[in-house]
């Protein structure tokens, strides 16, 4: 699961010209316009894109923004949800969502099967946010199902549109052979609160830095014992300097200790002893989460 780094970009930082409109002129609805930043595609390992684009458009002297934008590793708020993001010239930026990976409308079929893989949950998993959002407001969640203009411009409307659908004559984003199936079978699985351990294993995979192949073997399992979490400082200490209480995974064990047993947690990516009598308590161990520890918690029930 890509981290999803905190604040509102443009809020922190201030763009040379205005990239989004303070408050909503239309009521806003369950509809979320998918799009490609046309950005260049990272096709291995650590993925820059969101940050770099976040970038471009904070020092762009032309309009164009999004409310979320996500890379195969991360995931960046532009504008609040609560504000018109300047992401479609069609007349959806009053009551849609626009959401965005960083990448290359052309490149789904170029790119390798994980980092395929990658950028669709990151898709979902923003998808999952504005979700949040919406039923915050009092709103459903959009449907997982794709929609054309004319049905995204009704008052009723919920589900999903790429940019291209919205403006064809002008845009193809995010591209012919977006992978529209596994991305809303994605969605669909977050919004529900359930996910299979396939995905699991991948959202633990890409923490840990290991290929996000959902098949936890040898290379998983070395890079699960290195990447331990704990407090106490005699397990596995040629490498707790390195690698003890990553943030990221802590809040990953959290929700999913949360989830798998009720524990009342706050997921902040701090291991105290909240987070280790939890440990304890579900995993019947020393309050250590290594190999077994994590495979443990990719079961679902």
């Amino acid at each position: 699961m890509a981290i999803v780094r905190d604040g509102i970009f443009l809020e922190q930082n201030r763009p040379n010209r205005s990239q989004f409109r303070v408050g909503r002129r239309s009521a806003v609805k369950p509809v979320i316009v998918v799009h490609t930043a046309e950005s260049g595609t990272d096709r291995a390992g650590a993925d820059p894109k969101a940050e770099n684009v976040a970038n471009f458009i904070q020092t762009r002297s032309t309009a164009g923004s999004y409310h979320l934008l996500g890379d195969a590793d991360s995931i960046i708020q532009l504008v609040r949800f609560s504000n018109e993001a300047f992401q479609d010239g069609t007349g959806s930026n009053r009551w849609a969502i626009g959401i965005s990976l960083a990448m290359n409308a052309a490149d789904w079929t170029s790119i390798s099967s994980s980092r395929r893989d990658e950028l669709t949950d990151t898709a979902a998993q923003m998808a999952s946010i504005a979700a949040d959002w919406l039923v915050s407001q009092g709103l459903e969640a959009p449907a997982a199902r794709r929609i054309s203009k004319s049905e995204s411009d009704r008052s009723s409307a919920s589900g999903f549109i790429s940019h291209a659908e919205r403006d064809p004559s002008r845009r193809s984003d995010p591209g012919r052979n977006f992978p529209w199936s596994d991305f809303l079978d994605r969605y669909q699985l977050l919004v529900s609160g359930q996910r299979t351990e396939d995905q699991l294993a991948r959202e633990l995979q890409r923490l840990i830095g290991v290929s996000a192949d959902g098949d936890i073997g040898p290379i998983s399992l070395a890079a699960l014992n290195r990447n331990w979490l704990g407090r106490d400082e005699t397990f596995d200490a040629s490498v707790a300097d390195t690698f003890m209480n990553n943030p990221a995974l802590i809040t990953w064990v959290q929700k999913r200790l949360i989830e798998l047993n009720g524990a009342e947690l706050e997921p902040d990516g701090e291991f105290g002893a909240q987070t280790e009598r939890a440990v304890i308590q579900y995993l019947d161990r020393s309050g250590i989460v290594a190999a077994e520890s994590y495979v443990s918690l990719l079961e679902t029930r």
